[in-house]
């Protein structure tokens, strides 16, 4: 069985993401062409590992629309508890309502029916089915 530290590994590497971005000083936001180098800051440092489990638990993509769709997600099974973080995040799931909204309407409405990492505690070493089975995220999502 995969556990959750191998499954970010996997993604962290197909997705051209440092090893662990939660301990890194700065991180890369592409939007298209784009690319702004933005502080990592402690909010976003102890948010992340989650939200990139919630990337593979969901299926969302490491892709503006993925991102998106995540938004939406985490507002509706529970986000990041921070103001910053819902700055962030909001104008994210907005674009998604304009952008593709079908995608981000089936993301929300999924995440009604599920309950994000956040605020729980984390165990990388357990199987990607326990975790899963703990978001209770639909396949059809």
């Amino acid at each position: 069985m995969t556990t959750a530290a191998e499954a970010l590994a996997a993604y962290y590497a197909a997705n051209g993401i440092e090893a662990d971005p939660a301990r890194s000083a700065t991180w890369i936001c592409r939007i298209g062409p784009v690319s702004v180098e933005f502080p990592n800051w402690k909010w976003r440092r102890d948010a992340v590992t989650r939200h990139d489990l919630h990337h593979i638990l969901t299926g969302y993509p490491c892709t503006m629309t993925g991102e998106m769709q995540m938004a939406a997600w985490e507002f509706a099974a529970g986000r990041y508890r921070h103001w910053a973080a819902t700055l962030f995040c909001l104008p994210l799931a907005l674009m998604g309502v304009i952008c593709a909204p079908r995608r981000t309407a089936l993301a929300f409405k999924a995440g009604l029916i599920s309950t994000s990492l956040y605020g729980s505690e984390l165990d990388l070493n357990k199987p990607l089915t326990m975790l899963r089975a703990e978001i209770a995220t639909p396949r059809s999502a």
